[in-house]
């Protein structure tokens, strides 16, 4: 709290994008995700900072089963009743150069050879939303005084299922790989085994338990909100080409970083 204090002078709006996705023994989804953003709350009080921008996620909710979807709805709450100048932008899967999701999909499609396991089915919908399509919106809220007090949806232009981001990736890759379906208590276990001897798990809970939360909204949420259309995820995911995957999948597993 001191350090945010410090941050809060001399500003006047704050974009609150800090998040945890993976505990650890220092780090817990309520220590982050919610004190954290009571935290920031209480110190834009003290610093006199009245407008934030909060990035929310599809599917949180106080009463969720999954702890990290229910840590958020925490935080949503706790912003929406702040008092401050709010904004929350509650986001389907977000995807961009250096993201922890799209990106491993990608390591583990050139990596390893012949088979690509999928978590579950395969059916579950996402709307991924370019991280720079992002930023816009942001930008736009910042602009837009209309925007105070409001929660606003947004995602990408198509619903994609997890097995036709791997297809769509793999194609980009210029790949072939049989897809291996692993049900979700296996998953879970290699999940827990991955967190114990990974600094950067390859699968993590919080993937898991996204596959069964609602990530969707309205196609035309962003045009309709924001007055532009969102990127398709072929023509921007293509910055998973020429990067040396198998060197990082080596590193990832056996070195950790």
């Amino acid at each position: 709290p001191p350090a945010l204090r410090a941050a809060m002078q001399d500003i006047t709006s704050i974009v609150h994008l800090a998040a945890l996705q993976v505990e650890d023994a220092k780090r817990t989804f309520e220590s982050v995700n919610h004190q954290g953003t009571v935290n920031l709350i209480e110190a834009a009080h003290d610093a006199g900072v009245k407008r934030v921008i909060s990035l929310g996620q599809l599917g949180a909710d106080t009463q969720s089963a999954y702890p990290f979807f229910r840590s958020k709805g925490m935080a949503e709450n706790a912003i929406s009743s702040s008092g401050l100048d709010y904004t929350i932008l509650r986001s389907s899967m977000l995807y961009g150069e250096n993201d922890e999701w799209v990106n491993n999909i990608a390591m583990v499609l050139k990596g390893l050879p012949w088979v690509f396991p999928v978590v579950g089915d395969g059916q579950a919908r996402f709307q991924p939303l370019w991280v720079k399509d992002l930023v816009t919106c942001i930008e736009r809220c910042l602009q837009d005084p209309a925007s105070i007090g409001k929660t606003l949806s947004v995602g990408g232009p198509e619903y994609m299922s997890l097995d036709q981001i791997i297809d769509t990736l793999a194609k980009i890759l210029s790949v072939q790989r049989r897809k291996v379906y692993v049900r979700v208590p296996m998953a879970t276990w290699l999940a827990g085994t991955m967190k114990t001897i990974m600094l950067r798990p390859l699968l993590t809970q919080t993937v898991i338990d996204g596959l069964h939360v609602n990530s969707t909204t309205d196609l035309s949420a962003v045009p309709r909100q924001f007055g532009f259309e969102p990127a398709q995820f072929a023509d921007k995911a293509t910055f998973v080409r020429n990067r040396p995957w198998r060197r990082e999948l080596v590193r990832r597993l056996f070195v950790g970083v």
